[in-house]
């Protein structure tokens, strides 16, 4: 069967159309829009909160503690050249619940510490029931992205203590300080 070309630019248009009708049926879209709004979002008191409450080593490691314990810093732990100084109970983590809670110390990202880093030997932080006693969890080494205790059950109503230990290199200078930033994660509301 022949097709004159007249029949087949009309076929050809004509497939054209269907094909950009198509195109524009799959294209279109309908929105629908949905509306969520919360007018009454509440502070509360932290349930999991630093404190210095059994922290032996807080006054040595300058801990001060903010207003509502969510947040800790601290401004005068050091270390000597090639000798590990350690911090048994810089600061201590509470739960003030009548239940258990899951709790993760943790070192992110290697951008959370600055300064001499290249000057460090190492520094470890590690979670344990009492000063010096049961580690809980495993130990934190800063520098290593992603390092973490893991995920932790802290009982109702007990504080744990937060021990660092931190050593410098033997060519280490006394003007060599470093930063470092740790989150805390406590699970649940």
């Amino acid at each position: 069967m022949k097709i004159s070309n007249d029949k087949r630019k009309t076929l050809r248009l004509l497939i054209f159309l269907l094909s950009a009708l198509l195109v524009m049926t799959v294209s279109a879209a309908v929105y629908n829009y949905m509306y969520m709004q919360n007018s009454n979002i509440a502070a509360e008191a932290a349930k999991v909160k630093f404190t210095t409450t059994g922290a032996a080593d807080a006054t040595a490691a300058g801990a001060t503690v903010g207003t509502n314990g969510t947040y800790v810093s601290f401004n005068s732990m050091a270390g000597w050249p090639n000798s590990t100084r350690t911090y048994q109970a810089a600061i201590g983590i509470q739960n003030t619940e009548a239940s258990p809670r899951t709790i993760e110390l943790k070192f992110d990202l290697v951008g959370d510490w600055s300064g001499q880093t290249a000057n460090v030997e190492s520094i470890t932080v590690i979670v344990r029931n009492t000063a010096g006693g049961t580690q809980q969890g495993t130990t934190i080494t800063v520098g290593t992205a992603g390092s973490t205790t893991t995920a932790i059950s802290i009982p109702a109503s007990t504080t744990w203590v937060v021990e660092w230990n931190i050593k410098w290199k033997a060519t280490a200078l006394s003007t060599d300080k470093v930063s470092v930033k740790l989150t805390l994660i406590v699970t649940g509301e």
